[in-house]
């Protein structure tokens, strides 16, 4: 059933809020190694958990694209498209899916990181994708922070 709501942010949401509320209703026993195949599983509670936590301190949307919004002159070279913005906010969620994917302590593996990133752009939600093309939109209008250009 998740899979199959691939696109609809909401709905897996609410998929992910029902199954961990199951599996909080049982004391656990003992910690169970998850199989390899629910592994992947595993950062979406904790996006699901970090996205509560955010909504009841009030920090939504905007405060996510103000908090990742480039500092440097040199990044407004060339004008921010949804992907590159997306690698800004989203950062720690693209990071998380790099290291559940390769070795990264491993320098031979450094080349796997275009594929792997590429991969977890294909696999964001529409609203991300939304949430990101927005922030490349107002960081391309707005430029570069007024303290960042010389006086």
């Amino acid at each position: 059933m998740y899979k199959e709501a691939r696109g609809n942010l909401e709905f897996r949401n609410e998929i992910l809020a029902e199954v961990k509320g199951k599996i909080l209703e049982h004391e656990p026993l003992h910690f169970v190694e998850l199989p390899q195949n629910l592994r992947v599983v595993r950062p979406l509670f904790i996006m699901l958990d970090k996205s509560e936590s955010k909504e009841d301190a009030g920090e939504g949307e905007n405060a996510r694209e103000e908090k990742a919004r480039p500092t440097k002159a040199g990044d407004y070279k060339k004008a921010f498209t949804a992907f590159t913005a997306a690698q800004q906010v989203f950062k720690e969620e693209m990071d998380s899916y790099d290291r559940e994917r390769r070795d990264t302590k491993d320098p031979k593996t450094i080349g796997q990181r275009t594929r792997i990133v590429q991969q977890w752009w294909e696999s964001l939600s529409d609203d991300r994708n939304a949430e990101a093309g927005k922030a490349a939109e107002k960081w391309n209008k707005l430029g570069a922070p007024k303290e960042t250009h010389d006086s």
